[in-house]
């Protein structure tokens, strides 16, 4: 069995998709027996005494507190560190070190063998959180990269120069918990359902305006959205807005959805469009790379081009309208995406830091 560690950028009482991936590796290798814990630095600048310090008192006060986050529902076996910053001093010794992020990559890749052997999870292009420059010098480290996507891996290849130093692993889904509840077929055609979300490039802007279109021409539209922050003034009064749902209030929204819109920009997988199609919903997204690992147009979604709210509107007009091709795109993609198991992707990862 291993000692494996997991560096994240940060702490967060909020839920955040990639930081779920981490800990849903995290729970599952514990469980296969693997001593697993997950870091959390209260900085990541270097050489500032003054953020050390507060850091210092920060990692105490933290581990003296309850530390699971509130929103991830399988905590067991997981240790949960909190540093200063994730320096030699104050990282654990591991036989596996995973940098999750790009601010945390250089972080790992100066860590000492002690530390264990290095990867990199990858589970997205990260300039919309960085500069280019220093993104992309992220990818040339010495860290064995994991991409969780098709086109993380031909962007690896083709800009990178990587081969034999990355791996893909797609994500999974937890189909003991997201399930259809609900047949397509017994869901009011006019349910629809999308992610709030206030950085510009998950596309919500572009969703909203899609939705808007489609009521003019159905006025019996009802949509709900979901969130993990309050909604804002862009948000019609007309929808409703589910802040930081449970797990089973998740689930229930999942099914009650005959539609689920997706309009981001770009993703690196695009986790609610799989969850929501894994719980009987026809999708409706922008064609990113993300959704394009688990979807094929006409078959298992219906894509528009990434900005286009226009095409997005008729796409999302025709699954309310046409109730079998609403019904055979949502058990299309139901049946699909029951491929992306977390045992394949939890096993695959073993394997990689067992041999890696």
């Amino acid at each position: 069995m291993m000692r494996i560690g997991f560096l994240l950028p940060y702490y967060s009482e909020r839920p955040i998709g990639g930081f779920k991936v981490v800990y849903e590796y995290g729970w599952r290798l514990a469980e296969r027996g693997h001593e697993v814990v997950v870091i959390h630095p209260r900085s990541l600048v270097r050489g500032n005494l003054v953020e050390i310090l507060k850091g210092i008192r920060w990692s105490v006060k933290r581990s003296s507190a309850p530390s699971e986050p509130f929103w991830f529902p399988h905590l067991q076996g997981m240790h949960f560190a909190f540093v200063p910053i994730p320096s030699k001093r104050w990282m654990p010794d591991c036989d596996a070190i995973v940098a999750t992020g790009w601010r945390t990559a250089p972080w790992v890749a100066s860590l000492p063998p002690s530390k264990g052997k290095k990867f990199y999870l990858i589970q997205h292009y990260e300039t919309w959180d960085g500069p280019e420059d220093e993104v992309d010098a992220t990818w040339r480290l010495p860290l064995h990269k994991i991409v969780i996507a098709r086109w993380l891996y031909q962007l690896g290849r083709e800009k990178f120069d990587q081969g034999d130093s990355m791996t893909y692993i797609p994500n999974g889904i937890d189909f003991s918990h997201l399930r259809e509840t609900m047949p397509p077929d017994e869901r009011s055609p006019y349910a629809v359902g999308m992610l709030y979300h206030k950085n510009p490039w998950k596309g919500t802007a572009d969703g909203l305006r899609a939705l808007e279109h489609v009521k003019k021409y159905v006025p019996e539209l009802r949509v709900t959205l979901f969130g993990a922050t309050p909604p804002g003034d862009d948000v019609p009064q007309w929808m409703e807005y589910l802040q930081l749902p449970s797990a089973e209030a998740l689930l229930a929204f999942y099914n009650w959805c005959a539609v689920f819109v997706h309009p981001s920009w770009t993703e690196g997988w695009g986790l609610p469009a799989a969850e929501a199609m894994a719980c009987g919903a026809a999708l409706a997204a922008a064609a990113n790379g993300g959704v394009l690992d688990y979807t094929e147009q006409g078959v298992t979604a219906l894509l528009s081009e990434p900005r286009d709210s226009d095409a997005l509107a008729m796409n999302i007009l025709r699954l309310v309208r046409d109730q079998d091709l609403r019904v055979r795109i949502a058990k299309a993609g139901h049946d699909y995406i029951q491929r992306y198991t977390w045992d394949v992707a939890v096993s695959s990862l073993e394997h990689l830091l067992e041999d890696g």
